[in-house]
């Protein structure tokens, strides 16, 4: 998710309501005043047009310039104003890196603190005001680095399940699945099926045609088994140009009957391909077992055919 475009689209109803609640709330006792609002609107319209990625930062300067012209108008009840501020801050904290982040929100926030004295008010009617704006913009900025962490760990997570090849999920994130489906069919689901499927004689291909065209062969079929099994299947790249499939509450037979419908559809992209279909039984290893055994007889009896396991 891009949090640009989520504070994007709230700032387009967030900050005129904001601004209405503000002028209902407080309403300025000189007319002359009212003609701020209508530039604020503006500026805030120009920024929200230069687009979701532009915007968080000019939202941000522009929301502090708001904010301190609200304090100044509202004069020794300048507190109110600190209702809005932890927006400022978070703006700061999405819209840029850490440093940055801190600076703007340091800036804006100094500003909103020090306006009683600047207006020669003669002090901090209230502290606890001053003493909060940087716990707001700490927790702020601590929830951007969090989301950011966030991110990173699950960019790099799924980098390591992914083939990068074919953008299919590794033989490492297989498993994985495996094991969670195993442990439903305990809690009493339906068994499932594995399917492995080799391509035959893509050695051969690659030594013909060059790695670059094999490259484009393995993407062209994980793209055509990813569209054509049903939702809820799993198809990830076991290795090389093997390819395996775990399909759900299905029993070996309706794997089967898939299986020949996908053989039958890859001769449509000038390959063939064997299958070894197998049913699970209570035991992974045993799964992985029969479904390689079953692979290994459609291989024997001349490729480009379907072999499920042995049931005994």
């Amino acid at each position: 998710m891009d949090w640009r475009r989520v504070l994007y689209a709230v700032a387009w109803v967030g900050l005129p309501m904001g601004i209405g609640v503000q002028l209902l709330h407080n309403p300025p006792k000189d007319p002359r005043l009212y003609l701020a609002y209508p530039l604020f609107g503006l500026l805030f319209a120009w920024a929200l047009l230069q687009g979701p990625r532009k915007a968080p930062k000019l939202l941000t300067h522009a929301l502090g310039a708001y904010l301190l012209f609200e304090a100044w108008r509202a004069g020794r009840e300048y507190f109110v104003v600190g209702f809005w501020s932890p927006a400022l801050y978070l703006l700061a904290a999405f819209a840029y890196p850490l440093p940055y982040a801190l600076a703007a929100g340091a800036f804006w926030g100094g500003l909103l603190v020090l306006l009683p004295l600047l207006l020669g008010q003669g002090g901090f009617p209230f502290p606890h005001y001053a003493l909060a704006q940087p716990v707001l913009l700490a927790l702020s900025l601590l929830l951007a680095r969090f989301r950011e962490y966030y991110g990173q760990v699950r960019f790099w997570r799924e980098q390591a399940l992914t083939c990068p090849l074919t953008g299919l999920p590794n033989r490492r994130a297989l498993e994985m699945a495996l094991e969670r489906e195993a442990a439903r069919v305990e809690r009493g689901e339906r068994p499932f099926s594995l399917v492995l499927m080799d391509l035959d004689d893509f050695k051969k291909f690659n030594d013909e045609r060059g790695h670059p065209e094999g490259d484009r062969l393995l993407k062209e079929v994980a793209r055509y088994l990813k569209e054509h099994v049903r939702q809820g299947d799993l198809v990830g790249r076991w290795g090389g140009e093997e390819f395996a499939l775990l399909l759900p509450a299905t029993d070996p037979l309706q794997a089967e009957r898939l299986s020949e419908r996908l053989r039958e559809g890859l001769k449509a992209l000038g390959v063939s391909a064997s299958f070894g279909v197998a049913g699970y039984r209570g035991d992974l290893e045993e799964l992985y077992r029969r479904a390689d055994g079953a692979l290994y007889r459609a291989k024997e009896k001349g490729k480009d055919r379907v072999e499920r396991a042995r049931e005994t």
